[in-house]
C-alpha cells in the first residue's frame, strides 16, 4: 500500500470560522477528510443533501451533526457565498438515484447545484474553483485540527474503487 501524505487542497489560507448557521448558510460538508476519497454533501436552510452508494439523504442538519459527534467523524463544513434554497437543491437531487462511479458520485449533484464546469471531477477541483471565484467564506470543523484541514491526493480510480467496494 502506497503512503499518501500529499494534500491537493489545504484550508490554511482560508478563514477558520468559530461558528456557522446551518439555517442561514449554504454549506458543503466534507466527511472523513482523513480517508480517500472523502464523502461530501450540501446543506441549505437546515436541510442536508447527500448522494450515497445506496441512495440519497434529505435530512435535518441537526441529525447529521449528532451522528457526526456520536461517531467521532472528522468533518469540515465549508461556508459558501451562495444563496440557494433547499427546494432548488432537492429538485437537482431528484435527477439522481445513487452514486455509481466517478462520473456519478456524491460530487455530481453538488456540482450541478453550484453551476460548476464539467472539468470539476473531484472535491479538490471543486474547492479550487470555489476559491478562485471567491465563493468560500471560510470553514468550520469537528474533530479536525488545523494540520489535518486538507484534502488528501487521490484520483478518479480511487473514487471508482471505493464505490465498487460499497456496491459489492
Amino acid at each position: 500500500m502506497k503512503e499518501r501524505l500529499k494534500y491537493e487542497f489545504r484550508f490554511k489560507n482560508l478563514p477558520r470560522l468559530a461558528s456557522i448557521s446551518e439555517v442561514n448558510d449554504v454549506l458543503i460538508w466534507i466527511f472523513h477528510i482523513d480517508k480517500i476519497p472523502p464523502h461530501i454533501g450540501i446543506s441549505s436552510q437546515g436541510v442536508f443533501f447527500s448522494l450515497k452508494s445506496n441512495g440519497k439523504d434529505y435530512i435535518d442538519t441537526n441529525y447529521v451533526n449528532q451522528v457526526s459527534v456520536n461517531k467521532g467523524i472528522k468533518l469540515l463544513k465549508i461556508k459558501l457565498r451562495f444563496n440557494i434554497s433547499s427546494n432548488y437543491i432537492e429538485r437537482i437531487y431528484e435527477d439522481y438515484t445513487f452514486a455509481t462511479s466517478a462520473e456519478c458520485s456524491c460530487l455530481s449533484p453538488i456540482k450541478k447545484a453550484l453551476n460548476m464546469p464539467e472539468e470539476v471531477m473531484k472535491l479538490s477541483d471543486l474547492l479550487k474553483v470555489l476559491k478562485e471565484r471567491d465563493l468560500i467564506t471560510g470553514w468550520h470543523s469537528l474533530n479536525v485540527s488545523e494540520q489535518q484541514a486538507g484534502i488528501l491526493s487521490y484520483d478518479l480510480f480511487d473514487i471508482n474503487e471505493r464505490l465498487n467496494k460499497l456496491h459489492a
